[in-house]
């Protein structure tokens, strides 16, 4: 049971926002045949956890979901230089020490149902995979659906789907097409490095918005905020 949004592929939270469920649309045509084109916006990709549909009524099939949930990768891993002679690099790791309780409490079917019913809520909880901006937000998501993509790759490594997320968009205003780029340097976006296009047009408050949701929301697999 959702709390905050309904259970469709597709829900209008408000005029201008949406919230796409992707495991219920079928494929990427269809995914964006959902959105409308030269509409600029900012978007945010959330976790969509998936429970095996047996977990329910099944104890064994219930801890090993959510294991396997709770070991992959929750966020992108970090990289740098210490000069003068080494480089780091952050790799991110769960530890659950309470494995045996967890199958202890998996017996009880109200322990289960209460699970399912939170991560069925977890937008509530979680914090986002990424926050983006763009001119054109279906040419921006055919980007990052798209085989080979960045932030595809990215999730991939982590253990997460890109096509099985939650998608948001806010819409905030429509397309200049004498100015949208559709070719911009998918890793530089990626990277939120500011782009001229942006300090010179209307939607500067895209930039705006999309680095103060970040540093409020701290998404995961964004690697640089700004």
């Amino acid at each position: 049971m959702a709390w905050l949004h309904g259970n469709n592929a597709v829900h209008q939270i408000s005029e201008n926002v949406v919230l796409y469920d992707l495991t219920q649309i079928r494929g990427d045509i269809s995914i964006l045949s959902r959105i409308p084109n030269n509409i600029g916006g900012v978007y945010a990709w959330y976790r969509r956890f998936e429970i095996h549909p047996d977990a329910i009524n099944n104890p064994d099939i219930f801890v090993n979901s959510i294991l396997k949930e709770l070991y992959k990768d929750h966020s992108a891993a970090r990289e740098t230089r210490l000069p003068p002679v080494h480089r780091i690099k952050l790799q991110p790791e769960t530890y659950f020490s309470k494995e045996l309780l967890l199958k202890e409490l998996a017996t009880d079917s109200s322990f289960r149902e209460l699970l399912f019913t939170l991560l069925s809520n977890s937008l509530i909880f979680q914090q986002p995979l990424y926050i983006g901006k763009a001119n054109n937000l279906y040419s921006r998501i055919r980007k990052h659906l798209s085989e080979g993509s960045v932030l595809r790759e990215r999730l991939s490594a982590a253990g997460h789907k890109i096509n099985r997320c939650r998608l948001l968009t806010i819409y905030t205003s429509y397309s200049n097409l004498s100015f949208v780029n559709d070719d911009i340097n998918e890793e530089n976006e990626l990277d939120n490095q500011f782009d001229e296009e942006y300090e010179n047009s209307e939607l500067a408050s895209d930039q705006l918005v999309e680095d103060i949701l970040s540093r409020l929301f701290l998404p995961s697999f964004t690697l640089r905020y700004g």
